[in-house]
């Protein structure tokens, strides 16, 4: 029986595009103890209600109306980490064939219900999915604070139970020992779970893990044997997808991601990927195809991003149809104004026009685009977009600057250095000169670090504040600058008390590392130091 006393607190949100539902549902939960009720009719007003506040239940119909379904819109929230991890999510549908899309799917719904559904069944599905919500509160909430050490700890304590929910903590676990930066452990733990029982997500945990441990062969093979054992198992066809573009293989890349297209329409990360390689191995009318379908059925959602006209603005460039490629940039303007949308579409547009034959309106764009913006503030996407147009443009100053930027910001992400690479090898440099920049721009940045730290292991205290402070603000998106940097300003004030100034410097670097990267190590071995500091 569900527990009125607790229901009646908890808040619940109904999202359905058809009046007579909304009131059915309101009524049906009304009479099972629920007070505290939001109805809403799209996806726009249902994320007006969630700026507002957390909620406890979401119900939410599959068919919107809206060109998004309700299985992409819950992708959207888990993605953004719009709602709670120990939000219930229940989806609603008359699709017989949902079961199909659910399986199919890397971001499954807490539990669905087939229409028509009576109280009593909906009642007993509930009362056994709150349950497990109020068993796992502990684990949600560090999981919504990214404190994966605590998410770890919390799945140890009650794994020692080995009762109904082994499974589920079991693969908690594991993806915060990959979030917490332990591919060594995750990869023990996988392999402790597959002795067990022979679990899709613990071989695809593995695969991730070994991957990431530089063992790409084994994971690549781990993957294709998965993907064979469990064809619907969508999850797998994105990382095997991964891999193989990694590995140079773009072509192998995309009918890897367009088999899984053929099985399930895909979130709009894969669509992405899919339609980027295709335009990058000189299939663009493949790429016009799957990206016009989606936003055409995302028109007016808010699922769609500005980087998706890119993609398809490129299609039509690379089948000689600039006219219609710059009509697209202009209708994504109507949409976007946000300043990384702004660059990348100014930048865009000055590609667009030189391949039209404009070259004088194509720099003045670009000009325009370079001046309103900081590259230090761009994410790698949109650097590197201003760098390929810059080349195209013969500013190749420019691009190699962009390019270093891009490279020294994010020097361990080996996924930026192909894309470096791939711009450069595009503008027709050669492979070795594409190469000797990747390489003299990573190895600057790793000396800097660790001379940094290495002065301060030594007592250089003041040197090493001032050497790494002066690489964070170079490189405000490095992750381990920033992370060191704060790190060695808390230990300075440990040793030598504290500063209000490099106190609110340590405490900026050490926020925007968190706002980047929420489950970065580092935070936790700055907090633990900065705990130190004596007031």
């Amino acid at each position: 029986m569900l527990n009125f006393s607790k229901i009646s607190e908890k808040r619940v949100l109904i999202i359905d595009d058809m009046e007579g539902m909304r009131s059915q549902l309101r009524m049906s939960l009304s009479s099972s103890g629920f007070s505290k009720l939001h109805v809403v009719g799209s996806i726009r007003e249902a994320l007006d209600r969630l700026a507002t506040g957390r909620y406890d239940l979401i119900l939410c119909d599959y068919l919107l109306g809206e060109g998004t379904d309700g299985q992409q819109f819950l992708e959207y929230l888990r993605t953004n980490d719009l709602i709670s991890r120990n939000t219930l999510f229940i989806m609603i549908t008359a699709e017989q064939s949902y079961g199909k899309v659910v399986a199919a799917s890397e971001c499954e719904p807490d539990d669905y219900l087939l229409k028509p559904f009576t109280a009593a069944q909906f009642n007993l599905r509930l009362e056994k999915l709150i349950e497990r919500q109020e068993y796992l509160l502990e684990i949600d909430r560090a999981s919504d604070k990214k404190n994966w050490s605590k998410v770890v700890a919390e799945c140890d304590a009650l794994l020692a139970r080995k009762d109904k929910y082994y499974f589920d903590l079991a693969k908690i676990k594991g993806s915060a020992l990959m979030k917490s930066g332990n591919p060594g452990q995750a990869a023990e733990f996988y392999r402790s779970i597959l002795a067990v029982r022979p679990l899709g997500w613990a071989k695809l945990g593995l695969a991730r893990a070994l991957s990431i441990l530089g063992e790409k062969s084994e994971a690549e093979s781990l993957a294709r044997k998965l993907i064979e054992e469990m064809p619907q198992f969508m999850a797998t066809y994105d990382f095997l997808g991964r891999v193989v573009a990694d590995s140079g293989d773009r072509k192998g890349a995309l009918g890897i991601l367009q088999k899984a297209r053929e099985i399930a329409p895909g979130t709009m990360s894969r669509i992405r990927e899919l339609s980027s390689l295709a335009v990058s191995t000189g299939q663009p009318e493949v790429a016009e195809k799957v990206m016009r379908e989606t936003l055409q059925r995302h028109k007016y959602s808010p699922v769609k991003q500005a980087g998706d006209y890119v993609i398809l603005s490129r299609a039509l460039v690379d089948q000689g149809r600039a006219e219609e490629a710059l009509g697209v940039v202009k209708e994504a303007k109507k949409s976007f104004r946000d300043d990384q949308s702004n660059v990348l579409l100014a930048t865009t547009e000055s590609s667009v026009h030189r391949a039209a034959g404009n070259e004088d309106l194509a720099r003045e764009v670009l000009d325009a685009a370079m001046s309103s913006a900081d590259p230090r503030n761009l994410s790698p996407e949109v650097v590197m977009a201003m760098a390929d147009a810059c080349f195209s443009l013969g500013r190749e100053e420019d691009a190699t600057r962009l390019l270093k930027q891009a490279v020294q910001s994010n020097h361990e992400d080996e996924s930026i250095r192909l894309r470096v690479r791939d711009v450069m090898i595009a503008a027709g440099k050669d492979p070795s000169e594409a190469k000797a920049l990747i390489d003299a721009s990573a190895k600057e940045v790793i000396h800097l670090n660790n001379e940094g730290v290495r002065k301060a292991q030594a007592g250089e205290l003041g040197e090493a504040v001032e050497m790494l402070s002066e690489a964070a603000e170079r490189l405000p998106n490095n992750l381990q600058i920033l992370g060191n940097a704060a790190l060695v300003i808390a230990l300075d004030m440990v040793k030598n008390g504290r500063d209000s100034k490099k106190m609110a410097k340590c405490l900026g670097y050490r926020d925007s590392l968190v706002k980047k990267s929420p489950s970065h190590p580092k935070v936790e071995q700055i907090d633990a130091m900065l705990k130190q500091v004596k007031s």
